[in-house]
C-alpha cells in the first residue's frame, strides 16, 4: 500500500469517527431538529424587511401594513430569539438517547443546567419618568443564537455526568415495585441530578466571587470570539471549505460532518446580522450559513451546478450525460448525492481537483465582493434547498446584486469545470481503444 493510499485510508477513519462521536452526533442532530423553526423565523425576517420595513419597504407608503411588522417581530422572538434555549433542549434530548437513557430528562437537563450558569442580571427600566429595578431578568442576548455556545457546552457537560452519576447504584433511591415506573425512573435520577447542579452552580457563582466575572463572559472572550473571528477570515473561510469538499472527494458527506461546528459558529454570525438590520446598523459579519449556502454550495458540495452544466455543454459520454439528466432536478436545490455517486465524483481524481477548486475560487470572490460593498452582506436564513439565484436575492434581502454574482460565479465554475470534463471524455476514448485492443488479440 503506498503512502498515499495509507493517508487517505487513515483520514476516512477519523472522518468516520468524529461524524460519529456522540456529542458531535448530538450537536448536528439538535440544530437539524431546529430547522424547520429557523427557517420560519427566517421568511418573517424576510417578510418585515422586504415588504414592511418603514424605510425601505415594499409597502413602507402604506402605515396600515407596516403595523403587520408586529406580527412577525412577535414569531421571531418565540423562535430565533430563544434559539440558545432550544438548542439546550434538543442537544440534552438527542445526547441523553445516545447514551440509552430518558430522552426528555436530558432535555430538561439541558435547558436547567444552561440557566444556571447564566448570571443573575438586574436591568434599569424608565416607566413614565421613574426609574425601576427588575431583578433576575433575561435578555435575548442570553436566549438567543448568542447564548448558543454556552448552552451547547453546558448541556454536553450536564448530560454527560448526568449519565455518568445515575451508573452509581448507591446514587440511585430504590422505589418499591408498587410504584409506576415513571415515577420510579424520577427518583432514580434525583441524586445525580443533584450534584450535576450543584457542581454547575459552584463554577458559577465561584467564578463571579473569585474572577469578579462570569461564565458567559469567559466563553464570549476565549472561545466564541475566537471562533467567529476565524470564520470571517479568508483563511478560516477557505480552510473549512476547502477541508469539507476534500471529504466529499474520497465519499464522505462533508457538509453534513463539519456541519456540527461550522453551523453554530456561522448561525451566531447570521443572528447577529439580524439583529443589526433590526436596529438599523451596519451588519458585523461576512461569513454566515446563508453566505455559504449561496455562494460556495450552489448546487449542493462542490458547486455540482456548475459540473451539471459543464457535462450538457462538452461531455460526449452518455453516461455522464445520462446521469446528469437525472440529477439536475436535485441539483437545482442543492441536493449533490445523485450525481456525487452517480457519474460518480466521489473517489474520482479528475473531478475531484475542480470539486475542491471551484468552491474556493467562488467563495473568495464572494467574500470580496461583500467586503468592498459590492453586494449586501447576507441577513436572511434562507432554507438550505433555495435554488441558485433566488437564494443569493432572498438572503441578502432583495439585494439583485447577488442573484447577478450567483450568475457570474457559476459561470466561472462551470469554466473551470470544463477541462476536466473535456479529459473525462479522453479518459473514456483511451479505455475503448485498450478493450478494443484487447478484444482483436484474442481474436
Amino acid at each position: 500500500m503506498s503512502k498515499s493510499n495509507a493517508f487517505i485510508d487513515k483520514l476516512l477513519i477519523f472522518a468516520n469517527k468524529f461524524s460519529s462521536q456522540r456529542h458531535i452526533a448530538a450537536i448536528r442532530d439538535g440544530f437539524v431538529t431546529l430547522i424547520p423553526i429557523t427557517i420560519i423565523a427566517s421568511f418573517w425576517v424576510l417578510v418585515n424587511n422586504l415588504i414592511l420595513s418603514p424605510t425601505n419597504g415594499l409597502l413602507k407608503n402604506f402605515d396600515a401594513a407596516i403595523k403587520w411588522a408586529d406580527l412577525g417581530n412577535q414569531i421571531y422572538n418565540g423562535t430565533l430569539g430563544i434559539m440558545a434555549l432550544m438548542i439546550a433542549v434538543t442537544i440534552g434530548y438527542k445526547l441523553a438517547v445516545s447514551y440509552g437513557d430518558e430522552g426528555l430528562i436530558g432535555a430538561v437537563m439541558g435547558l436547567v443546567s444552561y440557566m444556571i450558569v447564566l448570571p443573575a442580571q438586574n436591568i434599569i427600566a424608565d416607566v413614565n419618568g421613574k426609574t425601576f429595578t427588575v431583578a433576575a431578568t433575561l435578555t435575548q442576548t442570553q436566549t438567543s443564537a448568542t447564548g448558543m455556545f454556552l448552552a451547547i457546552i453546558a448541556t454536553l457537560l450536564s448530560v454527560t455526568w448526568l449519565n455518568k452519576f445515575s451508573k452509581i447504584e448507591r446514587l440511585k433511591i430504590r422505589m418499591p415495585d408498587s410504584v409506576p415506573e415513571s415515577i420510579a425512573k424520577s427518583f432514580n435520577v434525583l441524586i445525580p441530578i443533584f450534584f450535576v447542579t450543584l457542581i454547575l452552580g459552584l463554577i458559577e457563582v465561584l467564578i463571579v466571587w473569585i474572577f469578579n466575572t462570569n461564565i458567559p463572559a469567559l466563553i464570549l472572550t476565549f472561545f466564541q470570539a475566537p471562533l467567529v473571528a476565524s470564520f470571517q477570515s479568508i483563511g478560516g473561510l477557505l480552510l473549512y471549505v476547502c477541508f469539507s469538499n476534500l471529504l466529499w472527494a474520497f465519499g464522505l458527506h462533508g457538509t453534513f460532518i463539519l456541519g456540527s461546528i461550522g453551523e453554530p459558529i456561522m448561525l451566531t454570525a447570521i443572528q447577529e446580522n439580524m439583529e443589526a438590520l433590526k436596529k438599523g446598523i451596519e451588519l458585523p459579519n461576512i461569513v454566515t450559513k446563508p453566505f455559504l449556502d449561496s455562494f460556495g454550495w450552489m448546487g449542493g458540495g462542490g458547486m455540482i451546478i456548475c459540473l451539471v452544466i459543464a457535462i450538457m455543454i462538452a461531455s460526449r459520454r452518455e453516461d455522464y450525460r445520462s446521469i446528469t439528466k437525472v440529477g439536475i432536478v436535485p441539483s437545482l436545490f442543492n441536493v449533490s448525492e445523485p450525481l456525487m455517486f452517480g457519474l460518480p465524483v466521489v473517489f474520482n481524481p479528475l473531478l475531484g481537483v475542480p470539486l475542491i477548486v471551484v468552491p474556493a475560487v467562488t467563495v473568495t470572490i464572494a467574500y470580496y465582493a461583500t467586503a468592498l460593498g459590492w453586494i449586501a452582506k447576507t441577513s436572511v436564513l434562507i432554507p438550505w434547498t433555495t435554488p441558485p439565484v433566488i437564494s443569493g436575492y432572498l438572503a441578502t434581502n432583495g439585494d439583485w446584486r447577488a442573484a447577478v454574482l450567483q450568475i457570474i460565479l457559476i459561470a466561472i465554475g462551470v469554466l473551470i469545470y470544463l477541462p476536466f470534463v473535456k479529459a473525462s471524455n479522453k479518459a473514456v476514448i483511451k479505455e475503448t481503444t485498450k478493450l478494443s485492443r484487447k478484444e482483436n488479440i484474442k481474436k
